[in-house]
């Protein structure tokens, strides 16, 4: 189980760090994009027709693309003043029954935006300027939140695990801080 799931582990952050290129692409496009069209508007009483909506829709790329990658390197804030002060089995069955509501609030997170793509789908429903459909944005936050939902099962399952294994134990209190 423990080199399954290292591999498993293993694959699902290489994912995350690429997706987390993906993001940083994003923010660099969206930087020069905002720096053109300003200087344009302030040199040459133009602007890039839609470049409102073209960040608006990127935006939400870099937002979901970050999520599961700030899972990966334990970005997100855990509270654990009361639960350091736990005996060890009570302290990963608290932190392993966190991890798994969260992966569960994430697969329904998930679940609803794929129902929502096929809504804007059939709607056609697109920005008002450049006519940018918003389903493709859908399907890559559906990908999204089934990626973050797939890294807290992984931390769910080493937490369950930690009760019992002290190596997982140590491996989850080391990003505790």
């Amino acid at each position: 189980m423990k080199k399954f799931l290292t591999g498993y582990t293993t694959v699902t952050n290489k994912v995350c760090y690429y997706l987390c290129y993906v993001s940083m692409l994003m923010i660099a496009f969206m930087m020069v994009l905002m720096f053109v069209d300003s200087m344009l508007g302030l040199f040459f009483d133009g602007r890039i027709a839609g470049s409102y909506e073209i960040v608006q829709v990127m935006l939400l790329v870099v937002v979901f693309s970050s999520w599961a990658y700030t899972q990966t390197v334990h970005g997100h804030i855990h509270v654990v003043m009361f639960v350091r002060m736990m005996p060890q089995k009570i302290r990963f069955f608290c932190f392993g029954l966190t991890a798994i509501f969260s992966c569960v609030t994430m697969g329904f997170a998930a679940y609803a935006v794929y129902g929502e793509m096929f809504e804007r789908m059939a709607s056609r429903e697109a920005t008002a300027t450049l006519m940018i459909p918003f389903w493709p944005f859908f399907i890559f936050e559906f990908l999204a939140f089934a990626l973050l939902a797939i890294v807290l099962l992984c931390e769910a399952i080493k937490a369950v695990m930690a009760i019992v294994d002290k190596e997982y134990a140590e491996e989850i209190m080391s990003t505790w801080t």
